[in-house]
């Protein structure tokens, strides 16, 4: 736990305001919880707490007692994105958000929960960052303002530096491959934030893997790429999209052959989600025949699948979809 400096504190309190005329303040890690209980001290009406550590929410609770502010606090324990999709369902809103981890925030974790804030942000609040190693880098460069306070980096961001670019890749990626990896990474470079869908295959049940795992290989390979993150998509892909605050879906095209059900499928979408855009990829020549499906069939029959498949997961790929214990349902 690395408990904001009553220094640091007191610079930031200076920048954002001596006093404040009610409101609500939403404290992520909040460690020993000093941020928000400022915050009330200073005029906010309520805060929400949110940390992991059972331990340290007992601590939290110790010092709001000893301020005698217990009843303006909710204390919630969680790790903070499933905190975040909670508060979002019930329609909170929140004057300013604090977000002061015991690490420095990755723009991968800090991409996966920055269209969350926008939405819990209330109109003119703002969210500030504490980074104690460098300024805070998003996804599509620096943003907001950002002070340096001995070795502490502060960034202060409105509601319009927290709106992000957000694609989301969907697929069952059963299993994931070059050609998916590259789309992927293309898209990156393209969009701010890139969320990959691993489809949760109910209905067709065709999966040798279950999508947790087929999510964990797709983390495994895209771990360098800061501004991916990858999630199980149960349901409609709109509706998924809609949550996530997306603007657009990415697709792979091989061959033309590709397009027509792709564009059938964009255009139902479209339907469903007017805002919505689908913006296709063309696979690169060399990804051009490969899929899944094709991977499953080789590595079924004894096949090697190297360069088929991202390196780093191809041992458990040969492992999986080699062996002759189960039958393949479907190609």
């Amino acid at each position: 736990m690395r408990p904001t400096a009553d220094r640091v504190r007191e610079s930031l309190f200076n920048s954002l305001g001596q006093f404040f005329e009610g409101g609500a303040v939403l404290d992520l890690y909040a460690g020993t919880g000093a941020l928000g209980i400022e915050a009330l001290s200073r005029g906010f009406d309520r805060a929400v707490f949110v940390e992991r550590e059972r331990k340290v929410r007992a601590v939290i609770l110790e010092n709001l007692r000893r301020t005698h502010l217990v009843e303006k606090a909710d204390l919630v324990g969680g790790e903070v994105e499933a905190v975040l999709r909670t508060l979002e369902a019930r329609g909170e809103a929140f004057d300013l958000i604090f977000a002061d981890p015991p690490y420095r925030i990755a723009a991968a974790e800090l991409g996966g929960i920055l269209h969350r804030l926008c939405s819990l942000l209330a109109p003119g609040g703002r969210v500030v960052i504490e980074s104690g190693e460098a300024p805070v880098e998003v996804a599509g460069g620096r943003k907001g303002v950002t002070r340096r306070i001995g070795g502490t980096f502060i960034t202060t961001l409105g509601r319009s530096e927290l709106t992000m670019i957000v694609a989301v890749c969907p697929g069952s990626f059963d299993p994931v491959t070059t050609g998916h990896l590259d789309v992927i990474r293309r898209a990156s470079k393209i969009f701010e934030h890139v969320v990959v869908a691993v489809g949760a295959n109910r209905r067709k049940q065709l999966a040798r893997l279950s999508a947790v795992e087929r999510a964990r290989l797709i983390e495994k390979v895209t771990a360098d790429v800061e501004n991916v993150s990858v999630e199980i998509m149960e349901g409609l892909l709109v509706d998924f999209a809609r949550e996530r605050g997306a603007g657009a879906i990415v697709k792979g095209l091989r061959a033309v052959s590709d397009f027509e059900s792709e564009f059938e499928q964009a255009q139902l979408n479209r339907t469903m989600f007017p805002e919505l855009e689908t913006v296709f990829i063309m696979a690169s020549a060399e990804h051009s025949f490969l899929s899944s499906s094709a991977v499953r069939e080789i590595a079924s029959l004894g096949g090697d699948v190297r360069g088929l498949v991202p390196d780093g997961i191809l041992e458990t790929v040969m492992e999986i979809y080699s062996s002759r214990d189960d039958k393949i349902k479907g190609s």
